[in-house]
């Protein structure tokens, strides 16, 4: 049961592929996605208005005399960070002290083309664009550790993240369809498209090389047609699926009704995964009638139709013919994936028929909720779709920039030159293409027209906290379904469903309100990427090539150059990353599929080992059957073993995914055979039970013997613990650190702990914890901490602040100001140095100085004082050298001893709150070894909330300390050794009786109880006490932080209420359960104390005739007879008056809260009078 410690600081391998995907999405932008993105972008031609032709002669002349080409280049550069002015390299510690971003230079070439003569080309420099930590362009990649910790950073640096402003931002994944799939889908939603549209389609995101994609649907009509939803300029425009057809391929219509009616064969109408009826071929003969109707007969007049509706919005085809303008419209918006028309066609006579099948009822919905149908949005991608279209907006400018100089009658600017062209493009900078990217990942939002295909325009990046090691490695972990479901009322999106198995963990995800919608992935559960496992960029078009010679080998029928006639339940349909490449008999289809996995597994095979087998099987209604396989990037996936072929040293690993997990025979080690019959029998096993935890999950020790809520819990309070956050603590300038300054290895721990070095950031202390209750102090959730042991430092912890202090930063103001201290007050000279800045160890106090300014303008000294509410020690300051002492970073230290009211957890959801530092002579001591725990707890907080775990790890941890050893707690461990039990015949002990033989063989009782003696009587304990050590975090949630107390204050000027806010030092909401809770306490008179008199008590004058608060005013009277003799006025008593009674009699005054006059006036601005009936009007 002993485990082996990570022995070297350079076994970061499991850790890295943690954020292998961040940082490999974002190589792919550096690398290739530039390139293809520009590519991609057309280029922008701008006309002469002053040629003096024609619109028929302009189009005749117009290549050669009339216009300016502009286009990108294929090769931009995205240079290292260096700093300003200079070629040195600029790392990421300085970013983060001296509050500047982490970039790099972005330049890319344009072409100028003028006429028919040669391009110009020009670089430009579009700004500083971020730079993903440990990226390619990084300046810390391939740094070992110790090179890391020579540029002052981690030395398990893993990068992953983006610095701005001196902040660590992430771009946390989003769920996103899966691409190149037709998704049949049921939505109420699509009725109202037009009439006689019904709710079912069949859906489509096609996605480019550079990432970017349109979403194609194919929607169900009530006669029995279909109509094809193109998205063009933020618009849906809805195009007959029969014009779509003839437009792609110039083929006759009996083609296109063989094409559609090939599954309907009343030979196998009935039989087992038959997916068409007799009515298909009647809905092909409406298709192919309305395309008729219109007048269309060939190829080449639907192409001109299509044209002839779309011309206006495909900018630079104004003059070109209506067939261009189709193609174009068919090129760029329906099926970009695709190249070919010819495989456009098969994909839409496929929807047609998976959309037919839907209506029949002969299969069934995909769900979009299921992540067998979804991918992941990475962080390089998102940025280079959104980067996309920042460009392709900079050359529209560009281009109307150019148009309006030309418009100009007394425009002299001689476009034949670049500087000319140049001095144009001044107007539109480039540097705000960089600007868009950094605000997006400073906010999280974007700013587009078309919206990118995305759900969401917000919500895309968060702050990656450094609370401790746990919260940061679960950003990178995190995947989360939009920001756009969070408002749902609907809870089937929130559902963890079977298909998630071993990639989504069913413990790690946060109670509230984003439960279930944020996810984190499993520790196997890997995202496929554009890098090979040896840093290669994959040629997909060579990767698909050869599985469609392996597929044609082993029996395939391709679709191309002939159109094939094919269809279930005979034939199933084969595409190949959302391209329909042929048909393979069902009899055969089974065998081909063993026959790929077996290439998936071999290292000598050109199939990629993540290949996606999706085999949906026939089967009577069910899901629409076919084989799917798929290369693309973006998707989940994650390690099995092939129990079919042989383990020759680890070659019957094989990489699956959610889509072909659901039809595949998968059993757990210790699941025997899980109910199968022998007509299934498993072909895959999985690695390790644990695998379908997170990292997080992972730490929990023996977590199957807990109750699962409580798993839960403990997975949020992990990333909410006071641990060892940072190695590299003297180089960060982080607005607020957590640091527990003795932290402790566990005891007892699960092998995740060596395998991801959590030991470099531990979380915890192990205590001694006593169940028992002791004292009054020790109920419910109420725990007692040992003052002696909280003495010797146990769950001490420090909070750390820093303060950044920019002297230039101060807008309006022309004066030069300076950090420097008064030579001639020198009452502050024990505060503050001889540099205007504080001493270094000093303490400060709430509203002591702690630094002074020096304006040269005014020749003024002005000091600035502390605010806040407790003191704080000045742990370093740092100074930034290129501002001439302008600049600086004070960072405070707040030490944080427990006190009452702190909150603790263990490692099983059991969270407390300290309720008394215990005298250590008062505690209860062990009448063998005289031990005196750390910690009491009651034992109330085992029976309802059954963490088993709990008790066995304060056994084994008193056994391994008894020992010297670590004892393994790795979850379903115990599991196992049952299942070689039974295969190996031997019988192993029980978990229970291997922890008791370890405390036995020391004389410990085999249970873990004791004896304990009262510390205050020094009597025996009438019980045997479970006492034994615990690891135990402490919380950040601490009194110090929370607590609010005023007696006077702030008030609201509009209610006169005390102001809310602990910083502005406002006062704690009375609320409705307050209310309720003292009127069942029958101390009712209580409010009128909490809520008048010491709220908003005010005096108000009332008129008891018209009952009117609000028309009453007072009028001060002077007697002036004083005045003759020279002296002062003397005041009267005040007179009262009702401007609406015109009367002075029946004034009363009354006292009430003053948000009631509020009220009053702000009815009666929405005329509604409020009257008072008052009793001593009333003679009451």
């Amino acid at each position: 049961m002993q485990q082996k410690r990570r022995t070297s600081a350079g076994d970061l391998s499991h850790l890295r592929e943690l954020f292998r995907h961040h940082i490999e999405s974002f190589d792919y932008l550096i690398t290739a996605g530039l390139g293809v993105m520009l590519r991609d972008i057309k280029p922008v031609q701008v006309h002469n208005p002053h040629t003096g032709e024609t619109l028929r002669n302009i189009l005749s002349f117009m290549i050669l005399f009339s216009f300016i080409l502009l286009w990108f280049a294929d090769d931009p550069i995205l240079g290292r960070p260096q700093k300003d002015r200079s070629s040195e390299p600029l790392y990421p510690f300085e970013c983060r002290q001296t509050r500047i971003s982490y970039t790099g230079k972005l330049l890319a070439d344009i072409y100028f083309q003028r006429d028919d003569k040669a391009p110009v080309r020009e670089q430009l420099n579009f700004g500083q664009f971020p730079i993903m930590l440990m990226s390619k362009c990084c300046n810390l990649r391939g740094h070992d550790p110790q090179q890391l910790v020579s540029c002052k950073e981690e030395s398990s640096e893993m990068g992953g993240y983006f610095i701005l402003n001196g902040l660590e931002r992430v771009i946390r994944p989003v769920i996103l369809p899966k691409r190149n799939y037709p998704m049949s889908t049921v939505r109420n939603s699509f009725r109202d498209r037009k009439e006689g549209y019904t709710d079912k389609a069949v859906v489509i995101r096609c996605v480019r090389d550079d990432q970017s994609s349109v979403t194609v649907k194919l929607y169900y009509l009530q006669n029995g047609s279909a109509r094809l939803g193109v998205w063009i300029q933020g618009k849906e425009f809805l195009l007959p699926v029969g014009l779509i057809l003839k437009a792609f391929i110039d083929t006759p219509d009996r083609e296109i009704f063989a094409s559609l009616t090939c599954c309907c064969n009343e030979k196998f109408e009935k039989d087992k995964g038959a997916v068409a009826t007799q009515l298909v071929g009647e809905r092909a003969q409406i298709i192919i009638n309305e395309v008729a109707d219109l007048g269309l007969r060939t190829h080449l007049q639907c192409l001109e139709h299509i044209g002839e509706h779309f011309q206006p919005l495909m900018g630079g085809l104004e003059n070109e013919p209506y067939s261009v303008v189709g193609d174009a419209v068919l090129k760029d918006y329906i099926f970009v994936h695709l190249d070919k028309n010819e495989d456009k066609f098969n994909l839409l006579i496929f929807m047609l028929q998976k959309l037919f099948s839907l209506m029949d009822q002969t299969s069934v919905l995909d769900n979009p909720d299921s992540l067998q149908n979804q991918e992941v949005l990475l962080p390089g991608h998102l940025i280079t779709i959104y980067l996309k279209e920042k460009l392709e907006d900079w050359l529209q400018r560009t281009k109307k920039l150019l148009q309006d100089e030309m418009k100009k009658e007394s425009n002299n600017i001689n476009f034949g030159s670049v500087d000319s062209l140049k001095k144009v493009l001044e107007k539109n900078p480039t540097r705000q293409i960089s600007m868009a990217i950094e605000n997006m990942l400073k906010t999280g939002r974007i700013n587009t027209q078309t919206g990118l295909d995305l759900q969401q325009r917000a919500g895309f990046t968060v702050q990656a906290e450094r609370l401790n090691f746990l919260r940061f490695l679960s950003h990178f972990r995190a995947v989360h379904r939009g920001a756009s479901f969070a408002g749902l009322r609907t809870t089937s999106v929130r559902k963890l469903l079977p298909e998630s198995w071993g990639f989504l963990c069913p413990v790690h995800t946060p109670d509230g309100e984003p439960c279930g919608l944020l996810n984190h992935m499993t520790r196997t559960c890997r995202i496929t990427s554009y890098f090979d496992a040896q840093g290669n960029i994959r040629d997909f078009s060579k990767i698909r090539m050869s599985i469609l010679n392996v597929m044609i080998e082993v029996g395939m029928t391709p679709s191309l150059p002939m159109l094939v006639h094919a269809g279930p339940p005979a034939d199933l349909s084969v595409l190949l990353d959302g391209r329909l490449v042929g048909y393979i008999s069902s009899k055969q289809v089974e065998r081909v599929v063993a026959h790929l996995r077996k290439l998936k597994v071999s290292a000598a095979s050109v199939i990629p080992d993540d290949l996606e087998v999706g085999y949906i099987p026939l089967s009577m209604g069910g899901a629409y059957p076919g084989l799917y396989l798929n290369t693309s990037p973006s998707r989940f996936v994650r390690p099995v073993k092939n129990i079919s072929i042989p383990a020759v040293e680890g070659q019957n690993i094989e990489l699956i995914g959610p889509f072909e997990q659901v039809f595949m025979e998968i059993r757990c080690p210790d699941g025997r055979d899980g109910g199968r019959k022998d007509a299934f029998p498993a072909t895959h096993e999985e690695i390790h039970p644990t695998g379908m935890l997170s990292v997080v999950a992972n730490l929990t020790p023996w977590s199957e013997h807990n109750q699962s809520p409580r798993n839960m819990y403990q997975c949020q309070m992990a990333k909410q613990t006071m641990g060892f956050s940072l190695q590299a603590l003297c180089n960060r300038a982080d607005q607020k650190l957590y640091h527990l300054k003795t932290p402790q290895s566990p005891i007892v721990r699960t092998k995740t702990y060596t395998n991801y070095c959590v030991d470099e950031y531990p979380t915890g202390t192990n205590a001694i914890v006593a169940v028992l209750s002791y004292t009054g102090y020790d109920m419910e959730d109420a725990m007692i901490l040992s003052k002696s042991s909280v003495d010797r430092g146990m769950f001490h912890g420090l909070v750390y602040q820093t303060e950044s202090i920019d002297l230039s930063d101060t807008k309006g103001s022309k004066s030069q100001r300076l950090f420097r201290r008064s030579t001639t007050d020198k009452s502050h000279h024990s505060l503050i140095d001889s540099d205007g800045l504080p001493y270094v160890g000093q303490t400060i106090k709430p509203d002591e100085p702690y630094y002074s300014t020096y304006d040269e303008i005014k020749g003024a000294i002005r000091t600035t004082k502390r605010k806040g509410s407790e003191p704080a020690i000045v742990d370093y300051v740092a100074i930034d050298g290129k501002k001439h002492l302008q600049k600086v970073n004070i960072r405070f230290r707040h030490p944080r001893n427990p006190i009452i009211g702190d909150k603790f957890s263990s490692r099983h959801g059991q969270k407390g709150v300290c309720s008394q530092l215990w005298p250590d002579i008062d505690m209860p001591f062990s009448g063998v070894t005289g031990m005196r725990p750390d910690l009491i707890i009651n034992p109330h907080a085992f029976p309802s909330r059954m963490t088993i775990a709990m008790l066995l790890e304060s056994v084994a941890a008193k056994g391994g300390s008894l020992h010297g050893k670590y004892v393994d707690a790795t979850p379903f461990a115990n599991s196992e050794e049952k299942v070689n039990e039974e295969t190996n015949g031997e019988k192993s002990k029980t978990l229970v009786d291997e922890l008791g033989e370890m405390l036995k063989v020391k004389g410990f009782n085999y249970h873990g109880a004791e004896v304990l003696y009262s510390g205050v009587y020094g009597t025996e304990l009438t019980c045997e006490i479970f006492i034994g050590p615990v690891y135990y975090q402490r919380l950040r949630h601490m009194v110090s932080d929370k607590f609010q107390v005023r007696s006077t204050g702030m008030v609201d000027q509009v209610t006169r209420q005390p102001i809310k806010g602990r910083k502005r030092g406002g006062g704690i909401r009375f609320g409705e359960m307050e209310r309720d809770s003292l009127l069942a306490h029958g101390a009712a008179y209580l409010l009128h104390d909490r809520l008048h008199t010491c709220s908003d008590y005010h005096i108000a004058d009332v008129c008891s005739l018209c009952g009117s608060i609000l028309t009453t005013s007072s009028v001060q009277p002077q007697i002036r007879v004083r005045e003759m003799r020279g002296l002062p006025p003397m005041r009267a008593p005040k007179k009262v008056t009702c401007h609406a009674c015109k009367s002075s009699k029946g004034m009363e005054t009354v006292a009430m809260p003053y948000v009631f006059r509020y009220l009053a006036a702000e009815l009666a601005a929405m005329n509604i009078k409020l009257t008072l009936q008052l009793s001593n009007a009333t003679g009451a």
